[in-house]
C-alpha cells in the first residue's frame, strides 16, 4: 500500500518534514508575538482544500489579513523545495540544502500565483453551488473539490518534475490522475478525513504548548499522505512513457 510504503520512506528520510515544521514554528511565533489574531476554542472542523505544503494553519479558517498573506508567502516559497524533497526520497536519494533553496526560489512566484488563484476560484465555485443547489450543492462541491485537490497536487508535482508552463502541466497532471485515479482518490479521501478530524481537535483545544505538538504531528502525518500521492504519481508516470 502506498501509505505504508510512504511511512517507511519518511522513517528513512525524516529531513522531509524539517522545512514545514520550521515554517509553522515561525508562523506560530509571529502569531503570538504580534497578536495578529485570536484563536478561540470552537467545535468546528475544516477539511484541507488548500494548495501548498503541510501546515497546521490550514486547519483554521483564517480571516484575510496580513498574517494570512505572510503565511501564503512562506508556503509558496517553501513548496518547490518540499516537492523536490518528496521526489528525492521516493527515488532513494537526498536533497542538499542548496538544491532545496534553489527549488524554493525557482517556484516561489508560480506557486504564489497558484495559491491566490485557487483561493478565489474555490471560494467562488463553492458559493455558487450552495446558492443554486443548497445542501446538494454542498455535497457536490465537496466531491468536486476532492477530485480537484488531487489534480492540484499532481499539477504542483508536474510543474516541479517536468519544469513545464502552467497550462501544459495542468493537461499532463490531468492525464496522470486519469491513469491512476482509484488509488489517488483513495489516498485523498484518507487525507481529507484525517485533516477534518485534526481540524476539529485543533479548533477545540489549542493552548500554546499543544499547538507546538499539533504542528509537529500534523506536518509529519500529512507528509506521509503526500509521499503516498507522490508514489502513486510516479507509478502513473511510468505508464505514460
Amino acid at each position: 500500500m502506498p501509505i505504508v510504503q510512504a511511512y517507511h520512506i519518511l522513517i528513512r528520510y525524516p529531513y522531509i518534514v524539517i522545512q514545514p515544521i520550521i515554517i509553522d514554528i515561525i508562523l506560530l511565533a509571529i502569531l503570538f508575538g504580534t497578536q495578529a489574531l485570536t484563536l478561540t476554542s470552537e467545535s468546528s472542523s475544516r477539511v484541507l482544500m488548500a494548495v501548498g505544503m503541510p501546515s497546521m494553519f490550514h486547519l483554521f479558517s483564517l480571516p484575510f489579513s496580513w498574517f494570512l498573506f505572510v503565511a501564503i508567502l512562506q508556503w509558496s516559497f517553501g513548496q518547490g523545495g518540499y516537492i523536490r524533497s518528496l521526489i528525492a526520497s521516493c527515488t532513494g536519494t537526498t536533497l542538499s540544502m542548496s538544491q532545496l533553496m534553489k527549488a524554493n526560489m525557482r517556484y516561489g512566484l508560480p506557486f504564489l500565483f497558484l495559491q491566490l488563484a485557487m483561493m478565489l476560484a474555490t471560494s467562488a465555485v463553492m458559493a455558487l453551488l450552495i446558492l443554486f443547489f443548497g445542501t446538494i450543492g454542498l455535497g457536490a462541491g465537496l466531491l468536486f473539490f476532492l477530485v480537484f485537490r488531487v489534480l492540484l497536487i499532481y499539477l504542483e508535482f508536474t510543474m516541479v518534475t517536468d519544469r513545464l508552463s502552467f497550462d501544459t502541466a495542468l493537461r499532463r497532471a490531468f492525464q496522470t490522475l486519469k491513469q491512476h485515479w482509484p488509488p489517488s482518490i483513495a489516498t485523498a479521501v484518507s487525507l481529507l478525513i484525517f485533516s477534518g478530524m485534526a481540524s476539529l481537535l485543533v479548533n477545540r483545544f489549542h493552548s500554546p504548548p499543544m499547538l507546538i505538538g499539533y504542528l509537529i504531528i500534523y506536518d509529519v502525518l500529512m507528509s506521509v499522505f503526500l509521499l503516498a500521492l507522490m508514489l502513486t504519481y510516479m507509478e502513473a508516470r511510468k505508464y505514460e512513457g
